[in-house]
């Protein structure tokens, strides 16, 4: 009986400590800060028809990024990503960067919501074109807009998981494009 009461004692606790969790959330007064890290696979294309060339690979990033939630809608937030080398036969890229985006949610349980994300991105990359008597090496860099769609799930107040998808389309000479998946654990201060 008492073990019983113990239980069922705990398990109310927990949907009360879980339910005023989730009001804080969607009851904001005032902006929250968070931070997250995020681990994926990308997808990184271009064609150069001016020298016949394309160029096709996959890998993984990394990313991590801190953010400003204002309320249940709106974010803003700051990231680093860091894209691991892609190579092709004669070809390698490796690019990394920081972006700004705002986050626009829609709520549809109390620990569910989705997004879209829209903003900016700062670009570095190193290229390398192997040729018959050594390699050439140059570094580019550039800026342009990205966005993204995602889901997010809360598991308490303070700790989420995101599945997310980005695009990314690079304006240079070669116009490279990079699709991103990734998932991200993110902790709200």
């Amino acid at each position: 009986m008492i073990k019983t009461l113990s239980l069922s004692a705990l398990a109310l606790a927990t949907l009360g400590f879980n339910s005023a969790a989730q009001a804080d959330v969607t009851d904001m007064d005032s902006p929250s800060i968070y931070t997250g890290i995020g681990y994926g696979q990308y997808s990184f294309q271009f064609e150069d028809s001016e020298n016949d060339t394309d160029f096709d690979d996959d890998a993984q990033m990394l990313k991590g990024y801190i953010g400003t939630q204002f309320n249940e809608h709106l974010s803003l937030e700051l990231a680093y990503l860091n894209f691991d080398e892609v190579s092709d036969i004669d070809s390698k890229a490796e690019i990394d960067g920081v972006s700004l985006a705002a986050r626009f949610a829609a709520p549809i349980t109390e620990d569910f919501s989705v997004y879209a994300k829209g903003g900016w991105f700062e670009w570095d990359a190193d290229v390398t074109q192997e040729l018959p008597v050594g390699s050439i090496s140059a570094s580019q860099d550039g800026g342009d807009v990205f966005y993204g769609a995602g889901i997010e799930y809360a598991f308490t107040t303070n700790m989420q998981v995101r599945l997310e998808y980005e695009r990314y389309e690079l304006e240079d000479d070669i116009d490279p494009e990079m699709d991103v998946a990734s998932v991200s654990f993110q902790y709200m201060f």
